[in-house]
Parts: structure tokens; C-alpha cells; sequence
């Protein structure tokens, strides 16, 4: 966890483009293997009420993902920033405040780190903090304006349709994944929503168009279900 400290410079001289409704111009994703939830809520609870919690420029969810293939973590933590300029303050701002150490410590002693990654989102709609459950698809493209493309094409059909009633979005990762080179997800209410919505999107004539014109420019690596635990919103 301590990789949650660290200031990375090269964020100032990226040019955003985000298409959709979102607010933040960089989500930060540390995922975990969870032992202890308790002590990973508290750890946070109690930071987010200290008077440097209350500082932190940023607003800060944990996740749990009981599904997620042969990944080894079992939940994340996203910190979502409105502004890169945020970024760097939460970065000087835990390096400098005993209650960020003590923080660490917390989610240490109920957790394992696995993995981290950052992402700029290219398309966003819809308030993704009002869903109950999401699913993710990690993907590699080789073309994302023609995957974009494509895939906001699909996700119009199928709102206009009924078969997407939450948040979805385009999220490129630019700092931390070997693997995926961007992540889509779709947002329910419900689980049972979520299953039903996903059915229909699945078997409806715009997927199999959308599959077509994305087969050479796209490979799914890996699905996961994503639920959220507990969100600490910027104070």
C-alpha cells in the first residue's frame, strides 16, 4: 500500500479528452487481497475523520469484486480526482500527515497489496456512484477511437432499448497494467438487473454488429462483478 504515497510526474503532461458526464479527470485503482474488511473500513473510517482526511483532495471508494477470475485480489480502492493538479496534492499531502501513515498501517494489517493501476476516462455517462453493482471488462485494443466509436454506438442502441438502465463507461489505463490497455463497465441498481440488462445487450442485433466491427481491434482479457462497500466522498 505504500505505492498509494507516490507521486508520479509524468500525469501534468498528459492532454485529457473525456467524452460523457463524468467529473474526474483520473481515477486511481490499488487492488487488495482482503482478510480482514473490518479493519480495511476502519482504517479508512478513521482517516477520513481526521483533520488530514478531511484535507484530502480526492473522493475515495472501496469495492469488493467476489468474481473476478484468477485475479488475487478480492477488492480495491479507487481515488478519484477532478483535477490533476488534485493528484499531486493528495501525494504531498499523505507523504506529510501522520494520520495517512497510521492509515496505511490499518489497511496493511487486514490486507495484501496485488496490483495498482491509473486511468484517464475516455468516455463516462451516467453517475456510476448511484449503481449497486458493475460489471468490468478488461480489454486490449489496438484502435481506440474505432473501438470508442463502436462501442458508444452499441451502448446508444441499447439504452434507447431498455437493456442499459445504469453508468457505463470507457476507461484508458495509462500508468501501472501490463496487461489490459483499457476497461469498459456497466452499471445496475441491482444484481438481477444487471444479469437481465446484460442478457438482452448480449443477444441484441447492435452487439453482434458491434462485435463484428471490433474483432480485429479488440481482445476481452478478463470479466469481474463489482460491488461497492463504503465511499468516503472529498470533504
Amino acid at each position: 500500500m505504500k505505492k498509494i504515497l507516490i507521486i508520479i510526474a509524468t500525469t501534468m503532461s498528459l492532454s485529457i479528452h473525456a467524452e460523457g458526464e463524468g467529473r474526474h479527470a483520473m481515477h486511481a485503482f490499488y487492488f487488495m487481497n482482503v482478510t480482514n474488511p473490518i479493519a480495511v473500513v476502519g482504517a479508512l473510517d478513521e482517516f477520513a475523520a481526521s483533520e488530514c482526511g478531511k484535507k484530502m483532495p480526492a473522493d475515495i471508494g472501496l469495492m469488493a469484486e467476489p468474481i473476478n477470475g484468477s485475479d488475487a485480489s478480492t477488492h480495491f480502492i479507487i481515488v478519484s480526482y477532478e483535477t490533476m493538479e488534485d493528484f499531486t496534492k493528495a501525494g504531498a499531502l499523505m507523504q506529510s500527515c501522520p494520520e495517512a501513515v497510521k492509515m496505511l498501517q490499518g489497511i496493511a494489517s487486514g490486507a495484501e497489496a496485488v496490483s495498482e493501476f491509473a486511468i484517464i476516462p475516455a468516455i463516462e455517462v451516467g453517475d456510476w456512484t448511484k449503481d449497486n453493482v458493475f460489471l468490468r471488462y478488461e480489454i486490449t485494443t489496438t484502435n481506440e477511437a474505432a473501438y470508442a466509436k463502436a462501442w458508444t454506438e452499441l451502448m446508444d442502441s441499447n439504452v434507447a432499448d431498455g437493456s442499459v438502465t445504469g453508468s457505463y463507461g470507457l476507461n484508458r489505463i495509462f500508468l501501472g497494467n501490463n496487461e489490459a490497455s483499457h476497461f469498459v463497465y456497466v452499471g445496475a441498481q441491482d444484481y438481477e438487473s444487471l444479469v437481465a440488462n446484460q442478457d438482452a445487450l448480449t443477444t441484441s442485433p447492435a452487439f453482434a454488429k458491434f462485435s463484428k466491427k471490433v474483432g480485429m481491434v479488440r481482445d476481452v482479457i478478463n470479466t469481474s462483478l463489482v460491488f461497492p462497500v463504503k465511499s468516503w466522498p472529498k470533504q
